[in-house]
């Protein structure tokens, strides 16, 4: 059975954050918000994300502090994550269907200038998190041991209808 991915949307201005949610929705995206870097921390903790997507600039703490938090915390030392930002277009050069890099820490981060193309953004949150649907592990294992245990109940009563028959046959001959 398939499962939605996670993304943990970290969007300080409601109507982007809303925005960002529609298209990632319909894509098949189950999308968290969050309006503090705070919340966003609790929310990568306590969901599992398979990507955080963060403003740079929000109320508590920026979204760098938010990702060398994570990664202090190691809850999110693999998690993807994505920058979105108005900051990357302060001359008004950069395009918004253009994929930039934000060093932190010495990694580069993908980053998208604001306002954004959706068909990049759905672009870069395929390539990071990947396909929407994911499989659940235990829902996998759960349906393969039902499966196999109707295979081998089947083989059973196939087993004993064989003998049962058999059984007659040889009754009958003996009559």
């Amino acid at each position: 059975m398939a499962t939605a991915r996670k993304i943990v949307v970290l969007e300080d201005d409601r109507s982007t954050g809303a925005l960002i949610s529609v298209i990632l929705e319909k894509e098949g995206y189950n999308v968290l918000h969050a309006l503090e870097g705070r919340s966003a921390i609790e929310l990568v903790i306590k969901e599992r994300p398979s990507l955080l997507i963060s403003d740079v600039l929000v109320p508590d703490m920026n979204g760098s502090e938010v990702v060398k938090e994570l990664r202090r915390l190691s809850t999110g030392e693999t998690l993807p994550t994505l920058f979105l930002t108005s900051l990357l277009d302060k001359k008004g050069e950069v395009k918004s269907n253009e994929e930039k890099t934000l060093k932190l820490d010495g990694v580069n981060y993908p980053a998208l200038a604001k306002p954004f193309d959706p068909a990049v953004l759905i672009e870069i949150v395929r390539r990071l998190a990947g396909d929407p649907a994911v499989e659940d592990a235990i829902q996998v294992e759960v349906e393969k041991s039902i499966e196999t245990q109707a295979m081998e109940a089947e083989a059973a009563v196939d087993s004993q209808e064989k003998v049962e028959i058999s059984g007659a046959e040889e009754a009958s001959k003996e009559s």
